[in-house]
């Protein structure tokens, strides 16, 4: 199993609120999630312009925390298939913490669909973004927590303030139009974007209904060789653990080098105890 890229790539299947809801070799690149407790796992892989803030915004990503709005105002032009916004002033943005859907052999025009229902949303709108670096990614992004006013809301008047701004990269997941995507940029809102997206998944909301998206058994193989280099969602039970510095490895079945396993390089296993501890039930 490969991790997916998270830069933009060409559509095609991956083989072998405010929008319908209120240093290891084969993993290099990949994050992940993980639950643990009982001797039951949950695994879910992630494949893998400057922008001057004004200094009285008071977002603190930085600081751990999930930003409110605030940021820097601009408009939306368009709106690709990836769900990242151009704006007028030619910045492109990547909202953090998003991964989009992808067609799937059963519903090609699911990242289509996805697409339009953001850009009837935010196209000619004033939006608010809180970029996370200090520059663009390797791909001319600028990614970014991005916070935009609910469709159908009032605009502000003289005498009444404008409508709060919601945070885009949440409502997306909440309607199932896109999946949590564990970067290092969005780990201030992790809490935040897993609820959102354990409720699109427990109501089957948008691209949970795909049973390309299903959760896969540890135990099936045919399942992984049909995503391979895709994002997926495994679940198992863990049958043992091996903590050989600078990796740590879970086992999910008796044969190890045979059944599914996971390997968390050194530079992430600190913060995967965090995981393990945080969500233990």
């Amino acid at each position: 199993m490969s991790s997916t890229p998270d830069g933009p790539g060409g559509r095609q299947w991956r083989k072998g609120g405010a929008l319908g809801r209120g240093p290891c070799r084969g993993f290099a690149g990949a994050q992940f999630r993980f639950r643990a407790g009982a001797g039951l796992g949950l695994a879910i892989f992630f494949s893998g312009a400057v922008v001057a803030l004004a200094p009285a915004c008071g977002l603190r990503a930085a600081d751990g925390l999930c930003p409110g709005e605030c940021g820097t105002s601009a408009r939306v032009v368009s709106v690709d298939e990836r769900l990242e916004l151009t704006l007028e002033n030619g910045i492109l943005l990547k909202i953090a913490g998003v991964d989009p859907p992808r067609p799937t052999p059963g519903d090609p025009d699911l990242d289509f669909r996805a697409r339009d229902r953001l850009a009837q949303w935010l196209v000619g709108q004033e939006i608010l973004f809180r970029p996370l670096a200090p520059g663009p990614d390797r791909w001319g992004r600028v990614v970014a927590f991005v916070f935009a006013v609910a469709p159908g809301s009032t605009p502000a008047s003289t005498n009444r303030p404008g409508p709060a701004q919601l945070p885009v990269g949440e409502a997306l997941i909440d309607a199932g139009l896109a999946r949590y995507e564990p970067s290092a940029a969005a780990r201030p809102c992790r809490s935040a974007l897993l609820a959102a997206e354990a409720g699109a998944r427990a109501s089957g909301l948008g691209l949970w209904a795909d049973p390309y998206y299903a959760i896969i058994a540890a135990a099936d193989r045919l399942s992984f060789a049909e995503k391979a280099g895709s994002s997926v969602i495994v679940e198992g039970r863990i049958t043992g653990i091996a903590s050989r510095r600078p990796r740590i490895t879970l086992y999910f079945g008796p044969r190890r080098g045979g059944d599914f396993s996971v390997t968390i390089c050194h530079a992430t296993a600190k913060h995967s105890r965090r995981l393990m501890q945080v969500w233990r039930p």
